[in-house]
């Protein structure tokens, strides 16, 4: 894996339940990240949004934390109705922002050019042992003074062929599985896929990689897969009862694809309020000229 860049850090935001936990740097809440979709009508300009787990924000968590451009954080106040979620009942959940650049220091991801597609997958042959990485907050060690995410790394090890359950929505999600160690915190951290430069493709003539290496969005960490193991009596300790077992952080990584995100950006709530985002900034710009 290469050198992370810096805009793949600069997209993340941390996730709180209250104003207070977040000026505090508590160790609650979840991760999320900036991602933005062009004007339909004005070059340069795009529409910004917040994005992470739905079940960051059902669980009391919508309040978001940022960096700022004199090296500090700023917290934003978010009303927990202004989340819109999959209405499907995918772990995806978007709020559209207004972020003064020349205050903030951030980056977003474009939505038009890093998502996955099924199309990608099937054209670059993406599947097990493609390598991996995610950013987000790691929760003991996540920067008091301004947020610091931290990135780890692993592989995809399946596809999202078959539903994986989501012990936190009830829902059968459709998921990659990834082997990345994901831990309490990095909920909502975006998800990448790479492909090394002298990766071996089984479904092409060619061995070595030449161009179309991502990273692409993968998709948001909802969770880790829990395995167990029997609870087993060992000398010295207290009898328990047969058959119990025990939960284990089995090193599986669940995340719902970029393609669900990609969903619920494009569904019609959000294109309409797009429409008339852009309708009304171009009767004020009209009125500006009127006045000058």
């Amino acid at each position: 894996m290469p050198r992370i860049g810096d805009q793949f850090l600069d997209c993340v935001i941390y996730l709180y339940p209250t104003v207070d936990a977040a000026n505090a740097g508590m160790a609650v809440g979840g991760t999320g990240f900036l991602v933005g979709i062009p004007y339909k009508r004005a070059k340069g300009y795009s529409h910004r949004y917040a994005v992470t787990n739905s079940h960051v924000i059902r669980r009391g968590s919508p309040i978001v934390r940022l960096n700022t451009r004199d090296g500090k954080f700023d917290v934003l106040d978010i009303d927990p109705q202004a989340w819109i979620h999959h209405p499907d009942g995918d772990d995806v959940a978007v709020c559209p922002l207004s972020l003064p650049a020349e205050f903030y220091r951030y980056k977003m991801l474009p939505a038009d050019k890093i998502f996955i597609t099924k199309e990608i997958i099937g054209q670059r042959d993406i599947g097990p042992g493609d390598e991996a990485f995610f950013v987000g907050r790691f929760i003991t060690h996540e920067g008091r003074q301004r947020n610091l995410p931290s990135a780890r790394f692993g592989n995809i090890a399946m596809m999202p062929d078959e539903r994986v359950r989501n012990y936190r929505t009830g829902l059968d999600q459709e998921s990659f599985l990834v082997e990345a160690r994901s831990l309490s915190g990095y909920s909502g951290s975006p998800v990448f896929v790479y492909i090394s430069a002298f990766a071996h493709r089984p479904g092409q003539a060619t061995t070595i990689s030449s161009g179309g290496h991502g990273p692409w969005l993968l998709g948001i960490d909802w969770g880790h897969v829990a395995g167990s193991q029997p609870v087993l009596e060992r000398d010295g300790e207290t009898p328990v009862q047969e058959g119990w077992r025990v939960p284990q952080n089995s090193g599986m990584m669940a995340v719902v694809p970029a393609w669900k995100l990609a969903e619920l950006l494009e569904s019609q709530e959000l294109v309409e309020m797009r429409q008339q985002r852009e309708e009304q900034q171009k009767l004020e710009a009209g009125h500006s000229k009127t006045a000058d």
